[in-house]
């Protein structure tokens, strides 16, 4: 079930009356107080035997709402949102990572003529060194950021196909865990992997930047130069880009899949057994 907001702001949703009686009912929430989507629903619990959450960004733990506890399972992202689920609220719940469709977008495409890639959110400091040392006539470098300019609506389904093709002529693919330089009102201690991450090694490129703290980048990121570390001191960071993006002996082997496609089946084996386990009987 996909509510549709009236207003973010306040939490307000539609009434949904339009659904048949059913054994499980899901709710896919953006974020944790969008489970709120339950309340659009007039007996909810008369009509499902079970009802179940799966919240995308769900390291915001402070906005799990007290409906939470009206659910059967909530499943989680983030190892951080599951652990919030079961103490604050007593109810399930499991981590079921993001995925990405990685047969579809695999690329071994050799011929890649952007260098260096950045969409979405980047360090500003990190930003503003690449665009003075690269957007320059005397620079052979491409610096090419922010290709997606939709932020709601269909815009944003119809604009992503655009995003990966460029990451499958890409080389190196910018992503650096939320600590650094922290903007808007994410959670700087957070650990958690989000999509780029999947994006950018399925599609074939060198990820740089800096790599999230914790077990989850551990356990995903597991092989060597899996993702490479840029330097603290962003005035270092070009000449490190430099050197990355003309050494073809290194990128050749680091940009193929068979790694980027190994942690992606060992990944889905790791939900599936997370997600096979028995739900709780309804409240």
């Amino acid at each position: 079930m996909r509510g549709d907001i009236r207003n973010r702001l306040i939490g307000q949703y539609r009434m949904v009356t339009d659904l048949e009686d059913g054994n499980l009912l899901l709710v896919i929430a953006r974020a944790p107080n969008d489970l709120k989507m339950l309340l659009s629903i007039r007996n909810a619990r008369k009509k499902f035997r079970y009802i179940a959450g799966y919240v995308i960004d769900s390291y915001f733990t402070e906005n799990f709402p007290t409906i939470t506890k009206n659910y059967d399972h909530i499943f989680s992202t983030t190892r951080e949102g599951a652990e919030t689920v079961k103490s604050r609220f007593g109810t399930s719940s499991s981590v079921l990572r993001q995925g990405f469709d990685c047969l579809t977008w695999a690329c071994l495409n050799d011929a890649r003529s952007i260098d260096l890639i950045g969409f979405g959110r980047q360090p500003p400091t990190y930003h503003r060194e690449f665009q003075c040392a690269f957007h320059t006539q005397a620079s052979p470098l491409i610096y090419l950021h922010s290709p997606i300019g939709a932020a709601q609506g269909n815009a944003v389904r119809n604009e992503r196909p655009m995003m990966l093709k460029l990451l499958q002529r890409s080389k190196l693919s910018l992503a650096f865990h939320l600590g650094v330089e922290p903007q808007t009102i994410r959670p700087r201690a957070a650990s958690f992997v989000t999509s780029r991450w999947f994006e950018s090694l399925t599609t074939g490129c060198v990820v740089v930047g800096k790599r999230p703290l914790g077990t989850m980048s551990e356990q995903l990121f597991c092989w060597p130069d899996a993702l490479i570390e840029l330097p603290d001191n962003p005035t270092d960071a070009p000449a490190a880009i430099m050197d990355l993006a003309t050494n073809v002996n290194f990128l050749m082997p680091i940009a193929s899949l068979p790694d980027a496609l190994g942690f992606a089946v060992t990944s889905a084996g790791e939900i599936s057994e997370e997600a096979a386990a028995p739900a709780t009987t309804a409240h």
